[in-house]
């Protein structure tokens, strides 16, 4: 009995701690967006991070993905401009804009059916006052 209420405790901590690890805005938060919507790229959902290449090219869903790196970045001018156009301007209190820049290795079948390999580099911009991220694709 002793044993199983020092694990119920042990979960709990656990979960506690690794909620408040992924604040909004962070290189964490940005890892679990960036996953998520990688995920349902490979799934054949409507995704943000699906390249112009692939949409251009009616290519396959990825088989996989890399991510190489993760380095903190400058805020997408085009994100700020189109919040801008949308509610005005904002003020200290909506919070600081973030950005993370992935570069990451995307994993295709070719039409040979080999897997080939594409970097690709996408910026992450944090919208501290809709509380989301937007994704915009390097060329």
């Amino acid at each position: 009995m002793k044993l199983f209420s020092l694990m119920t405790l042990l979960v709990i901590g656990l979960c506690g701690c690794s909620a408040g690890s992924s604040r909004d805005g962070t290189e964490a938060a940005a890892r679990m967006f960036f996953d998520a919507e990688f995920q349902k790229w490979i799934t054949g959902q409507e995704t943000q991070v699906s390249t112009m290449k692939s949409r251009i090219g009616n290519l396959k869903n990825p088989i996989s993905y890399d991510i190489r790196s993760v380095v903190p970045d400058q805020p997408n001018m085009l994100a700020i401009a189109e919040d801008y156009n949308q509610h005005g301007e904002s003020d200290d209190s909506d919070g600081e804009w973030a950005a993370w820049k992935f570069n990451v290795a995307i994993e295709w079948e070719s039409q040979a059916g080999t897997p080939v390999e594409k970097l690709t580099t996408y910026t992450l911009t944090w919208n501290p006052r809709t509380r989301k991220w937007h994704v915009n694709e390097q060329h």
